[in-house]
């Protein structure tokens, strides 16, 4: 994946995203990301911010990639974008989901995945109670490596490894295997990014 994150938008984000569309013009990447609207970190560009997901989303549906969004307190903003610029066929995921059921049913509808991870073991996180209502057919699995390492391993280094955790709690919440959560959502993965 190739993509200017919100967070590393700043004054000279022409240059970052001219730097970004040369190489995702290369062919060499499946995705485009994180890119997004960050509005817990930094205020400062965060109209940068949005100028700079707009050229990536536009950029992504002409080079027909995916994108990994990055939607932290934005989720509504980026959506409204998403909206403005009706860019058919536009896929997607919206990494490290954290949003209401309603943010989530806007999201699929607009055709993109949720993307769950670590949070979701947390005991007072509340994602287990909002992709309860969500089918599998929705969701990838990911872990946000280094950052939001599940239970029992939270505030350590997060690793590929423990998205097992997050397979293990999902299937406890939608009452079905390991397995089944692990094919289901390795398929989504698979389609979304076309592997």
């Amino acid at each position: 994946m190739m993509g200017l994150h919100p967070c590393y938008v700043k004054a000279n984000y022409e240059e970052e995203l001219s730097i970004i569309e040369k190489e995702l013009r290369t062919g060499n990447y499946i995705a485009v990301g994180e890119i997004g609207m960050d509005k817990y970190w930094e205020l400062d560009f965060i109209q940068e911010q949005e100028i700079a997901l707009k050229r990536q989303l536009i950029l992504a549906h002409e080079l027909d990639l995916p994108v990994a969004l990055h939607t932290r307190n934005a989720n509504q903003e980026v959506l409204a974008i998403i909206k403005e610029l009706q860019l058919d066929g536009l896929r997607g995921v919206f990494h490290c989901f954290s949003g209401t059921i309603e943010e989530a049913e806007t999201m699929i509808k607009l055709g993109f995945y949720l993307g769950i991870g670590g949070v979701l073991t947390y005991k007072n996180g509340g994602l287990d109670k909002i992709v309860m209502d969500i089918p599998l057919e929705h969701l990838v699995l990911e872990t946000d490596g280094p950052y939001l390492s599940p239970h029992p391993h939270r505030g350590k280094r997060n690793q590929p490894a423990f998205i097992n955790y997050v397979a293990e709690k999902l299937a406890e919440i939608k009452n079905i295997s390991k397995k089944e959560v692990a094919d289901i959502t390795s398929a989504n993965a698979r389609k979304l990014f076309r592997l």
